[in-house]
């Protein structure tokens, strides 16, 4: 797009007035990329004169497109309204007034898109999921930093003009209902005086009418922000189960309209509405394929030939998020040698991803996070029989698969099916590996360092709780991990006399413990 042909879209959105000769050269410096104080250079006037101008300019435009237009975002706006008609067609200036009169928008917090890779055959689903089944709720599904709000952004842009009126908005601070609807009320009524309607019920049914009544397509992003923490995920935090009832009722009731949201935790209302022909759908969001994770790449200095590219791509599955990170780690300390880089480590979590992983750990109960740290040591697909057989009998058949089917929705663990027997069994992604290990022996060696400082047996924890070694599996990279978090430390003595002190209980209390402190003796002395 041509700073002429966004001056254009200005044209035809402005009239019958226009922006005089001093806001149109700001705009088109500011489209080169000029700062406030390089236009007053370049133009001869006064910084601060400059800035009044650019002020003004960009609460002309917002007026006139009806959402925010700043400095930062402008391009982003016109080439929106760029995708809503050919700017070369003869009849663009008929075809600009009808939506500068008929649409109304507020992008509210949705991402720039212009830089944007693959995921067509997701963008073809859902776009006919919206456009020609006319599905009224779609929920986008994944663990975070997978793209999905990028995902939403792209699609929004291509079916904007198939809706009268778009809103964006996210619920990352968990804002009460009543704010959100009211906000999404009033942006629906903006051309006519409505009654504030008091209760959230009442609000509610004020929304549905004008989805009823206008083609509307509503975007909510973070959507768990608004669930609970704990075993069984897709569950409303307390005092936030009235959002349930706002998906129930845009699921269930007659509308034109769509509600498009993104989470990383299946709620239970999408989890029972959402079918394959049904007016709900949700989509699993997962990473992007080589050749469009290899263009990402592209962006962070990467030639896209280098070798060990698509081994990198596969070890994190190409997470866009991961991706970035490593390249970043790649290019600063290995100097863009990515064999140099997976020599040193098979899978290494930057700073940025750890934390988006953290985010998700934290929503875990006690049982979620053993699960996990069973998952790990065994380091390969295991069976529901393989899990309950270390979980029992403290935890029932019922407790294990309501925490499995958590673990699933919150996108933490993969499920896979033998083709031959068609028996489920349960793994993690190698990022979540790595990242679960190394959160499992810094549990592991706290509990030890607790032990050594107050000799209460009782708090050894997850060396008593869970086996490094079994009939079946050794996970060395454990072991290993730990010789790594106690290297140079006195830790050889405590161990012994922690072995002495188990000698008194039966099984029963010690179950792992013995077993696995002979282990890390004998990791220790190595």
């Amino acid at each position: 797009m041509t700073v002429e042909e966004a001056l254009r879209i200005i044209d035809v959105a402005l009239k019958p007035t226009k922006l005089n000769d001093v806001q149109e050269q700001v705009f088109r410096q500011s489209w080169e990329g000029q700062g406030y104080s390089g236009i007053a250079e370049l133009m001869g006037y006064n910084a601060e004169y400059i800035k009044n101008i650019g002020a003004e300019l960009w609460q002309l435009l917002s007026q006139a497109f009806r959402e925010d237009v700043t400095k930062r975002n402008f391009k982003t706006v016109l080439r929106r309204w760029s995708s809503l008609t050919d700017v070369s067609d003869a009849q663009a200036e008929t075809h600009l007034s009808k939506i500068a009169t008929n649409y109304h928008q507020d992008w509210g917090e949705a991402p720039d898109v212009s830089v944007f890779y693959g995921r067509t055959e997701e963008l073809s689903k859902l776009q006919r999921w919206i456009t020609e089944d006319r599905c009224r709720l779609v929920a986008l599904l994944g663990m975070g930093g997978l793209g999905k709000t990028a995902l939403a952004g792209k699609l929004t842009e291509q079916i904007q003009n198939q809706f009268e009126y778009l809103i964006w908005r996210s619920v990352r601070y968990a804002p009460p209902l009543s704010g959100i609807l009211s906000d999404l009320n009033t942006f629906f009524a903006q051309d006519v005086k409505i009654e504030k309607p008091e209760t959230v019920e009442s609000q509610i049914s004020c929304l549905l009418n004008s989805l009823r009544a206008h083609r509307c397509l509503i975007v909510l992003d973070d959507w768990e922000m608004v669930l609970r923490d704990g075993d069984i995920a897709g569950y409303y935090r307390s005092g936030y189960e009235e959002y349930g009832q706002l998906l129930k009722r845009v699921a269930e009731e007659r509308h034109q309209s769509c509600l498009l949201l993104m989470s990383r935790e299946k709620s239970v209302d999408v989890a029972s509405l959402a079918g394959e022909t049904l007016p709900v759908r949700a989509l699993q969001v997962k990473g992007l394929k080589p050749a469009d994770a290899k263009k990402l790449l592209l962006t962070k200095g990467f030639s896209g030939w280098e070798n060990g590219l698509d081994e990198l791509i596969q070890l994190y599955r190409g997470h866009p998020a991961a991706l970035k990170v490593m390249a970043t780690t790649i290019q600063e300390i290995f100097n863009g040698d990515i064999s140099q880089f997976i020599g040193q480590s098979s899978l290494v979590i930057g700073d940025i991803f750890a934390n988006l992983i953290d985010q998700h750990f934290a929503r875990l109960s006690s049982l979620g996070k053993t699960v996990m740290y069973w998952l790990a040591i065994a380091g390969k697909p295991v069976t529901f029989s393989y899990l309950k057989s270390k979980l029992w009998p403290s935890v029932s058949s019922s407790e294990l698969l309501t925490v499995l089917e958590s673990l699933v929705r919150r996108s933490l663990i993969e499920k896979e099916t033998n083709a031959n027997t068609n028996e489920a069994s349960f793994t993690l992604q190698p990022v979540i590996m790595k990242y679960t290990v190394k959160q499992f022996i810094e549990s592991m060696s706290q509990d030890i360092a607790k032990v050594m400082k107050t000799h209460d047996i009782n708090e050894l924890g997850l060396l008593r709780s869970h086996a490094l070694i079994d009939e079946q599996n050794l996970n060395e990279t454990i072991l290993k991990r730990f010789q790594e978090r106690w290297q140079g430390k006195q830790i050889e003595i405590p161990l012994k006399n922690l072995l002495l002190q188990l000698q008194e209980y039966e099984f029963k209390f010690k179950r792992y413990a013995e077993k696995n402190i002979l282990l890390l003796l004998g990791e220790v002395n190595n």
